[in-house]
């Protein structure tokens, strides 16, 4: 699996708990148990991305090389 479908999987990963969190999937008990998945939800988002985009560059870089 390469770095890109890898961060690719992370970020939607998040997402989904995202959208889990507000649409009442995962029963909250109070507001700040939703915001917490909320937020977690956000750090798998923004480390997917930095997986890509270091994957996009190793690529890149690969290219280069050839």
């Amino acid at each position: 699996m390469s770095l890109v479908m890898a961060g690719m999987l992370v970020s939607v990963s998040g997402m989904a708990v995202i959208a889990a969190a507000i649409f009442g999937v995962i029963p909250p008990e109070n507001k700040s148990l939703q915001y917490a998945f909320i937020a977690i939800g956000w750090v798998f988002v923004i480390i997917g991305i930095i997986i890509r985009y270091k994957g996009l560059k190793l690529e890149r870089e690969q290219e280069k090389r050839k």
